[in-house]
């Protein structure tokens, strides 16, 4: 069901009304997801939509307050840095995790030596080995010694290490299916986790934390599998759901004129962008010649996607300069500008790499984008350059991207899940993904700037990091995606406590 008119939502209004209604005296919000899940884990699925609801389960020692610039403490209550290599934190002692089990420092040693362990198979694991080990002080004390100095260590604990229960952990045969029947100690628990079913969340009423940062919102989010964007819409309209993420500017518009649903637009720190396999390894040796990668930067006329494609249009929407954002990301300054429109500029070249008649390539994205991604391919066009758009799941693109197998491709990215330099182009161009760019000059960027403590210099070496990826045309930095919800009048969107620019399951309340 596009809508293509106000009246399909007019009509089908009186409908939906009654059981909206009756889901907040119930306490259930029920909101759409795309990709259902069998497994809630940020070290194995660290993707937007499953993060909007693991945050609330999972937490970590510390967190950082982006809004005053200060660490907070979670489970933690005290820690020191003892020497360049050496933490220690004094642990909570009245914490519990939503099994009844206590909260202690065995399930911060076990938590980290599964992330440390050779045979585990986490996502983006070098955001975990710079612990060389952990050594338990007493029950509440812990000490993490680190390889070597390292300025994020402090981030790398508050934003990518939230603590598992040893008990659950060790009960296991294998480590890896923690999150089928998530265990944390957070705001809310899970009441179950299906692929059919979806996911229901419920939350604590003895839950421990600080209520300014550690805050839950409704009683129960459901998360209701629904794939197909017009299902979604319909589900809407009919009362089946309360809200959906991420609609599209025609879909918020038309949806907004609906008397009984409300359009709430949050900016948030998503970079969508187009990566290019550099070095040929899926077998296509079309983006190993530079000339080929900067024509199709050229040829993304990002102005008009931005106004009409992006959710939030260009008054909520970013248009990037590089991979970061200059409110949040600490050293977002690059000097190479992204170049400019220019399609028969991005022809001439495609030319001079032997190509005359322009291109044609499979470009690959993540469902939930594909409406952007179609507009970048179709104004592709106008340079001869004909890009495929293949939309898939979550788990095929980690699958694939991990096997070497992406030509082109796009993937959301939620910068606000940790907004540092660092974070970033880690995620986006080493570990799983290094393969496809096999670039030693960035590599070593990226290394000196982890271990680098002086803000200038540090600046000035993601600065030259940055530089390198806009000169080699590796990843065209496109723009942020606000988050947008169309929801029922019954609720409204709260400010996250901690994240200037992302929002959780928590911060979704009934007025």
């Amino acid at each position: 069901m596009k809508l293509s008119s106000l009246a399909a939502a007019a009509a089908l209004a009186a409908l939906w009304a009654a059981p909206a209604i009756a889901q907040k005296s119930a306490g259930t919000l029920r909101i759409a997801i795309n990709d259902p899940w069998v497994i809630l884990s940020s070290y194995h699925i660290n993707v937007d939509e499953a993060s909007n609801f693991y945050r609330s389960i999972y937490e970590p020692l510390i967190s950082y307050d982006e809004r005053a610039k200060k660490w907070v403490p979670i489970l933690a209550k005290i820690w020191k840095q003892v020497s360049p290599t050496v933490m220690e934190f004094e642990l909570r002692d009245n914490v519990t995790f939503h099994n009844g089990n206590k909260f202690d420092a065995d399930d911060v040693i076990a938590t980290i030596n599964f992330l440390l362990d050779p045979k585990s198979k986490v996502s983006f694991k070098q955001r975990y080995e710079w612990v060389s080990k952990i050594e338990k002080l007493d029950q509440y004390k812990i000490r993490i010694i680190a390889k070597e100095p390292l300025v994020t260590n402090l981030q790398l604990l508050a934003y990518r290490m939230v603590m598992w229960d040893a008990e659950t952990l060790a009960s296991l045969q294998d480590p890896e299916d923690y999150g089928r029947n998530p265990v944390g100690t957070g705001p809310m628990k899970t009441v179950f986790l299906d692929r059919n079913k979806g996911a229901l969340m419920e939350t604590i009423d003895t839950h421990y934390g600080d209520k300014k940062y550690q805050r839950a919102g409704m009683k129960r989010v459901h998360g209701v599998p629904l794939p197909d964007r017009q299902t979604q819409i319909a589900q809407l309209l009919t009362g089946g759901i309360d809200m959906i993420r991420n609609a599209s500017p025609d879909d918020a518009r038309e949806l907004g004129a609906n008397p009984n649903l409300d359009v709430s637009i949050l900016d948030a720190a998503n970079i969508f962008y187009v990566a290019f396999d550099s070095q040929g390894v899926s077998g296509n040796k079309l983006f190993t010649d530079p000339r080929v990668r900067k024509a199709v930067w050229m040829a993304i006329e990002r102005d008009p996607i931005i106004e009409h494609i992006v959710p939030g249009g260009s008054k909520h929407v970013k248009k990037l300069a590089a991979l970061c954002f200059e409110t949040t990301t600490p050293a977002c300054n690059p000097t190479v500008a992204v170049p400019k429109y220019d399609p028969e500029g991005a022809k001439k070249l495609l030319a001079e790499a032997g190509y005359p008649d322009g291109i044609e390539y499979e470009y690959t994205v993540v469902t939930p984008q594909k409406p952007i991604a179609e507009a970048v391919a179709g104004s592709l066009l106008k340079a001869n350059i004909r890009a495929k758009v293949r939309p898939i799941p979550i788990s095929v693109y980690q699958k694939e991207r991990n096997e070497g197998k992406l030509v082109s491709w796009t993937i959301l990215f939620p910068s606000a899940s940790h907004p540092d330099a660092s974070n970033i182009l880690e995620t986006l161009m080493t570990g799983a993904t290094a393969k496809y760019y096999g670039d030693q000059t960035l590599f070593s960027l990226l290394e000196d700037g982890q271990k680098e403590f002086d803000d200038a210099k540090r600046s000035a070496i993601y600065q030259k990091a940055y530089d390198r990826v806009n000169s080699q045309f590796y990843i065209y930095p496109m723009s942020s995606i606000p988050n947008v919800f169309v929801h029922t009048k019954e609720i409204k969107i709260l400010e996250n406590p901690l994240m200037a620019g992302d929002t959780s399951i928590t911060d979704y309340a009934w007025k």
